[in-house]
């Protein structure tokens, strides 16, 4: 990414001399946007394949969901740069992206931090047992600056029969560590207040045979069935479409998106009420008017 920014003239120097935690913090303040532009990454790298088909994290995944087993289409490499108010992702379920047909289904995630991490530096906080009630919250959308649906506190512990003050845990995690959560539970990330960028991923898998929650934009990648022990995972279909960009292609019925449009939308902004409007909510609206 920085040595595309810095092609491009975005960038006057590619910042080299920092580490992994500290190069996108410089890269984001000279060109704002870097980081969103990371989240949007599509192709997913080889080694973040290995981990998200890793046999024993399968079969972990297994006694959750069965022998048969696929990616959901839904997985974020997310950089949580220090102080940086577009990467803070407010309270939701998980399901609350998702499209109708795939709200009965249990599409189990992992949370992994690529480094320690904790409250200093923007672990997750998750609602504990909200998932029983088997029920998908009213949303809004979006959080601060952000394309982040929220899910109000009052409305969260109404609907879903919690109590924040007993029921919400800060949930620190030691690098080589995740956290595997339902796609009901109702969770967040806090601000990152430290000197560096923590770094994420976040994992899905489900039934193959279920829908996969995206729209019809993209399906997932099968990784194992009960009937052939020798499935080869087809990485390179999977790889070939970027859900990000199709997702904003799809909402806001265009062609084509930029390369280095910082901006980000998708259909679950359509689903839940508008009730806060910033860069994203304002692209999404711009570009829907140019097609009435």
């Amino acid at each position: 990414m920085a040595q595309k920014l810095y092609n491009a003239g975005k960038i006057k120097k590619l910042y080299e001399e920092y580490g992994l935690f500290q190069r996108l913090t410089m890269i984001e303040k000279e060109w704002p946007g870097a980081t969103i532009m990371l989240h949007k990454i599509g192709s997913m790298p080889k080694a973040f394949q290995d981990v998200w088909s890793n046999q024993r994290m399968l079969n972990v995944v297994e006694q959750i969901i069965g022998p048969d087993i696929a990616g959901n289409p839904v997985w974020n490499l997310r950089t949580k740069a220090p102080n940086n108010d577009p990467t803070v992702v407010p309270w939701h379920q998980d399901s609350a992206y998702f499209d109708d047909e795939s709200f009965s289904n249990l599409i189990p995630s992992a949370w992994i931090p690529l480094l320690d991490a904790n409250e200093n530096n923007g672990c997750m906080q998750m609602v504990k047992n909200a998932h029983k009630a088997g029920l998908i919250a009213t949303h809004q959308c979006c959080a601060g600056p952000t394309w982040y649906v929220m899910l109000d506190e009052d409305e969260m512990e109404k609907t879903l029969k919690v109590n924040l003050e007993k029921d919400a845990e800060i949930c620190p995690v030691p690098y080589g560590g995740l956290i595997l959560f339902h796609n009901l539970t109702p969770h967040r990330s806090l601000i990152n207040v430290s000197n560096d960028v923590r770094w994420s991923l976040d994992l899905r898998w489900q039934h193959p045979d279920k829908a996969w929650g995206l729209w019809g934009i993209k399906k997932g990648v099968v990784m194992r069935s009960a009937k052939d022990s020798n499935l080869n995972i087809d990485w390179d279909t999977f790889n070939a479409l970027n859900r990000t960009v199709e997702s904003q292609k799809y909402t806001e019925r265009k062609k084509h998106v930029d390369e280095f449009d910082a901006t980000i939308t998708g259909p679950w902004m359509r689903k839940w009420e508008l009730v806060h409007q910033n860069v994203h909510t304002d692209k999404m609206k711009e570009e829907l008017s140019k097609t009435r």
